[in-house]
């Protein structure tokens, strides 16, 4: 191979190496829901310039709504229910379905779990099984060299490729995976 055909070859790997990231990036956004049609005769209700009616639409719509819910046709979820909800599926790769909302204010919070260690269990090659409050077991996959304790401050933190590093008494960070 020619110098050329090196260079040329080497660029074109560097370039494909860059846009995987970028192409990952954009295929995982996935665009918002639609609005449901209640919400959206809700809101067609507060441009209704009369007040008599602008009520009675209220009160149609709301009714509506209320039997909806009731029927589970439509779920309503609180934002600490969509964090708590968050916490716990902390670790398994799910598909975006929208369901959880998310901004790219909460993209840098969705990478980073705080908690604290619930259970313990040694595992072979010096590893650890580790429970956490959100009732997720993570098992280190490398040796520890130290022992942690039930109680213990615990960071995961995702890491690149899939990957997961947890933290303990905020000493070295050791590679782990969920198993639970």
């Amino acid at each position: 191979m020619t110098q050329v055909h090196r260079t040329l070859a080497s660029g074109l790997a560097i370039a494909a190496f860059l846009a995987v990231p970028a192409a990952a990036q954009e295929r995982k956004k996935s665009p918002p829901p639609p609005s449901p049609e209640l919400f959206e005769a809700m809101e067609a209700c507060r441009g209704i310039a009369d007040n008599s009616q602008r009520l009675a639409c209220f009160d149609t719509t709301s009714a509506k709504l209320s039997a909806a819910v009731d029927s589970k046709q439509i779920v309503v979820i609180e934002d600490k229910e969509v964090k708590k909800t968050k916490r716990s599926l902390f670790g398994f790769r799910l598909p975006d379905l929208s369901i959880f909302g998310g901004s790219d204010e909460d993209a840098e919070e969705e990478k980073i779990l705080n908690t604290t260690i619930k259970t313990l269990r040694k595992a072979e090659g010096g590893r650890w099984n580790i429970g956490i409050a959100e009732g997720a077991v993570w098992q280190t996959t490398e040796g520890v060299s130290f022992i942690p304790q039930i109680g213990d401050a615990l960071e995961i933190k995702a890491g690149v490729m899939g990957g997961y590093f947890v933290k303990v008494r905020n000493k070295r960070a050791i590679r782990a995976k969920r198993i639970e």
